[in-house]
């Protein structure tokens, strides 16, 4: 990736409040510099917008629950209804466009701020995703359900979706 340009600016935070960055760079094994730029990326890019996008903070035992009640055609309603509705929304306001690169751009920070391990391997004919949520299988059909939408009818690339109890592999063809 290109480099950017930076710049300095000077902040004044608490003792207190500096005192527990330096403690969870050192815990992190970052440097407290970059500590800090994460966190400000990931404001910027995600929280800053979130409840904008109607996005909002929930626990995953009570997400899992809820998941968990709903029956498999309940479940490809929802997956329908988010795919059509809820990510075009989330996605223009977020990134100011509905495109792969953008869905992936949302997805990747998604993972990224959710703390939810994923790897991405790409070649020269297909990008795949692995994610690993530890949420049961009803909430892996929903994420495939809602790829498969996405990726398959709305943008008519070639998928391969597989799942597990606790994972999910998406793969495009190029």
């Amino acid at each position: 990736m290109p480099k950017t340009s930076t710049s300095c600016g000077t902040f004044r935070l608490s003792s207190e409040k500096l005192n527990r960055l330096r403690k969870v760079s050192e815990d992190k094994n970052i440097t407290p510099n970059i500590l800090v730029n994460q966190i400000v990326k990931a404001h910027v890019n995600w929280h800053s917008m979130a409840a904008h996008a109607k996005l909002y903070y929930l626990p995953k035992s009570f997400l899992i629950k809820l998941v968990n009640e709903l029956t498999e055609e309940e479940l490809n309603d929802l997956a329908l209804e988010t795919a059509k509705n809820d990510l075009v929304d989330i996605s223009l306001f977020l990134r100011g466009g509905f495109t792969i690169a953008s869905l992936s751009d949302i997805t990747e920070t998604w993972l990224r701020i959710s703390q939810m391990p994923y790897r991405y391997e790409i070649n020269e004919d297909s990008c795949k995703i692995i994610i690993e949520h530890d949420m049961g299988f009803k909430y892996s059909y929903l994420i495939k359900e809602i790829s498969r939408y996405l990726l398959e009818v709305v943008f008519e690339t070639k998928t391969y979706c597989d799942i597990t109890e606790n994972t999910i592999t998406i793969k495009l063809e190029q």
